[in-house]
């Protein structure tokens, strides 16, 4: 099958770069963030451009082949990745244009985070994005978007205002207000993104610092600072431009702490010295290292720091607030990391825009829990696997009252996807729109993966 597949692509679409698995830089490319062993297309696509993307749908859908979408390979349950099929990789097609009023930018459907913000970075422009490099903008953007931009800017899906695909009949097309609704939040169910319009902004640096506290005494150090946050809060509104990423990872030298992923997305680094100071406040902080960096410098570091080609998955659920009961979940399982790069994340949500002009569904302030059981040592997968499911359970029982029914479909694999939970209110106008605009599903394999 596999050899008819390439055999026809060759003869129908000849100037297409195409890559099989005799070719020496087969598995360079077909390598994901997660790392699936047996998940091996039976050839990877790199179309140059949206026309290539058209006929590249177009013969799929004549010729019955299977085929996924890849943009940045970050999917945390590695679903840009299915054995047999025919793997179309956006990554080719990264092009920035800024507009002339410096307040959007039309970029290419396989750019990543590096490539973005390297072009803004020169214009001193930022849009939001997320921490690692090497993600794919538009299946962040589409699906959600958290980051450190998400309370000073919005969130990716709050950026988007226009998008090209090629649609379920092989059309390259504008998507109108309807169909915008639909990728905000809904992602490339309804075609091949080839390109977004996004907002950018003018500001020449993030503000950064990372806190560490004693953490001798996990449990104190998590309930002091789940405490002292939500006491700072109810006393005054943390500014729009601070953002905060709490984890509990196991660090060289220092072991398994509580630290503090800090953010100020503004340009008076000295106030934002000065929130630095407050946050470093909630526990005994032993390290606080403010610095000014360019976004490329920010997601280029935190790149350093993970494996790519990890075993595991993402897990995740959303909490409404920090409680004494949810902060000791958090500190027993900080002391329970089982290593391999292991760890607990606390992304949050202040203050977001209602809108109605996307599905996306945790439109509330909210704590999103990311547990980052993916590591490069593949005898610890099953340990972070459960540790991840334990972590989970204990929360739910612990403060059933503040787990959100929401959580964020990015960082959930197809099994323990609710989405019905997920979308909320927006969940039958998602199911609505698959319907109309992908009523035989060719885009099978994007997320969600809805049953229409």
């Amino acid at each position: 099958m596999a050899s008819k597949i390439v055999a026809a692509l060759n003869t129908e679409l000849p100037e297409l770069t195409l890559i099989t698995p005799s070719d020496s830089t087969f598995e360079a490319t077909r390598a994901c963030f997660i790392k699936k062993d047996s998940e091996v297309p039976a050839a990877i696509a790199r179309p140059q451009n949206a026309q290539q993307v058209q006929a590249l749908v177009q013969h799929c859908i004549k010729n019955g082949v299977d085929f996924v979408v890849r943009s940045g390979g970050h999917d945390c349950a590695g679903r840009s990745q299915i054995a047999g099929a025919l793997s179309i990789d956006m990554r080719d097609i990264k092009h920035v244009n800024i507009s002339a009023d410096e307040k959007t930018a039309t970029v290419g459907g396989g750019i990543l985070f590096r490539d973005l913000v390297a072009v803004l970075d020169a214009r001193g422009l930022v849009t939001p994005v997320g921490t690692v490099a090497s993600v794919g903008y538009v299946g962040w953007a589409t699906l959600g978007g958290y980051g450190p931009f998400s309370t000073s800017h919005g969130l990716g899906v709050d950026q988007i205002v226009g998008a090209k695909l090629v649609n379920a009949k092989g059309e390259l097309v504008e998507a109108d207000a309807e169909l915008l609704q639909g990728i905000r939040g809904g992602g490339g169910i309804f075609g091949v993104i080839t390109e977004l319009t996004i907002k950018v902004y003018p500001l020449k640096e993030l503000f950064t610092t990372l806190l560490i506290y004693d953490s001798s005494d996990l449990k104190t150090a998590w309930t002091n600072y789940a405490e002292g946050y939500e006491k700072l809060i109810a006393a005054e509104p943390l500014p729009r431009a601070l953002q905060l990423q709490p984890f509990g990872i196991e660090l060289p030298g220092l072991g398994k702490v509580l630290a503090i992923g800090a953010t100020w997305a503004d340009a008076d680094q000295e106030e934002g010295k000065k929130w630095f100071s407050k946050i470093a406040a909630l526990g005994t902080c032993i390290m606080n290292n403010p610095e000014p960096k360019s976004v490329s410098a920010f997601t280029a570091f935190n790149e350093t720091l993970v494996v790519y080609g990890s075993y595991g998955r993402a897990y995740t659920l959303n909490l409404d607030k920090y409680t004494k009961k949810s902060a000791e979940v958090l500190a027993k399982y900080t002391e329970l990391i089982p290593g391999g790069g292991i760890a607990v994340s606390v992304h949050s949500l202040r203050a977001p825009a209602a809108s109605k002009e996307s599905v996306f569904g945790s439109r509330v302030d909210h704590l999103m829990i990311e547990l980052v059981a993916m590591t490069g040592v593949q005898d610890l997968e099953a340990k972070g696997a459960e540790w991840s499911r334990n972590l989970v359970d204990d929360l739910k029982a612990a403060d059933p009252e503040n787990v959100l029914d929401s959580s964020y479909v990015s960082l959930l694999a197809d099994e323990d996807s609710d989405f019905k939970a997920i979308y909320g209110a927006h969940y039958d106008k998602l199911v609505e729109l698959k319907k109309k605009y992908d009523p035989d599903n060719v885009f099978k394999y994007a997320v969600p993966r809805l049953s229409i």
